[in-house]
């Protein structure tokens, strides 16, 4: 694939996504092949899938996902067969998945689907795809009590998406915010874009990223650094592995848009090692932004230049904290410091 410069290009790679992701001759079935799902044995069962479609060569697509946010009912199968609704299924196992794929062929329901969605709604560029109607004995995505009240923005793509694949991103809508930021707006009226829009941190301090932002951007320093603070210690805790697992082009995407308004030149991704498949995920993300041209020098043609690297952390709890984390990529002990200054005014290195 060559580089994507521009608009044009993106709406290349933007169709081949799409039709990735809503195929109109070949039935899609996606494994939630988060940790939670392979956990639970989806491993097992995508394995069946391949083997099934392989050896009876059938028109059927077995795609690897994240969590769609479920995860008490692991494993979880999507199905969408073209004009049908997009069928859900929970406590999937190899036997019950062979009996899904018949099901899928021959235009029945043996296995009682979880619920379906009918339609697909993008909220990044108000896109909607209408998967088909029918299947009236199966209850609706937001009929489900743990579904009912979810309006998902951040995790919008989760579990619908193939989070190995740039195409299938771009073909949800990904990447064009970036081209916007970067080819009609200036780093200020980004930041003043994320002031107005009320966004704040879910740290617990709830302080307004746009302020944050402003406060970089004015911060003293030739050389600046974004870090993604993918650490987490509280026990069980996994929203940030759940989203660099089933959506890391998202990530990769935020930093780069953070990076332009704040004048940032390099990011870091700080994981804890505990999260394989979390780092395996995210570094397969942005080897493919740097071969699409999102990544590296001259983005999109512009003279923004931006590069992201990975620092693996040893899981320390208290690493979670801003400065203490800052300390462990230095590879000084991970311990907090006073504040002020704060990390926006005198942060790495």
């Amino acid at each position: 694939m060559e580089r994507i410069t521009g608009l044009e290009d993106w709406k290349e790679v933007k169709k081949k996504g799409w039709e990735k992701l809503f195929p109109k001759d070949r039935i899609r079935i996606c494994v939630g092949m988060a940790t939670c799902g392979i956990a639970a044995g989806a491993d097992k069962v995508f394995k069946k899938g391949e083997e099934i479609v392989s050896s009876r060569k059938l028109p059927i697509d077995i795609v690897k996902v994240g969590c769609i946010g479920f995860c008490k009912e692991e494993p979880i199968v999507t199905v969408h067969v073209p004009g049908k609704p997009l069928l859900l299924y929970n406590e999937v196992t190899p036997e019950i998945l062979e009996n899904i794929i018949d099901d899928a062929i021959k235009d029945r329901l043996s296995v009682k689907p979880f619920c379906k969605i009918e339609e697909w709604d993008n909220i990044i560029n108000d896109e909607k795809f209408t998967y088909g109607k029918g299947y009236d004995e199966v209850p609706f995505y937001k009929d489900i009590p743990f579904f009912s009240k979810q309006k998902k923005i951040v995790l919008r793509n989760c579990g619908l998406t193939n989070p190995e694949d740039i195409e299938e991103y771009i073909g949800s809508g990904g990447y064009y915010p970036l081209i916007k930021v970067l080819t009609e707006m200036t780093p200020e009226e980004v930041i003043e874009e994320v002031t107005n829009s009320g966004l704040r941190g879910r740290g617990g301090a709830g302080f307004p990223t746009g302020i944050k932002w402003n406060f970089v951007k004015q911060a003293k320093g030739d050389f600046k650094y974004i870090i993604c603070n993918a650490d987490e210690g509280d026990p069980g805790a996994y929203m940030n592995r759940n989203e660099l697992e089933s959506d890391p082009h998202m990530i990769v995407e935020g930093m780069i848009i953070g990076a332009y308004a704040m004048g940032a030149r390099e990011g870091i991704v700080y994981i804890r090692e505990e999260y394989p498949l979390a780092i395996e995920k995210i570094k397969k993300a942005i080897e493919d932004a740097y071969k699409y041209g999102f990544l590296g020098e001259n983005i999109l043609g512009t003279d923004f230049s931006f590069d992201i690297r990975i620092v693996k952390g040893a899981g320390a709890f208290v690493c979670g904290e801003e400065t203490a984390l800052i300390a462990s990529i230095e590879g000084k002990p991970g311990r907090p410091r006073p504040k002020p200054p704060f990390p926006a005014q005198k942060g790495l290195y």
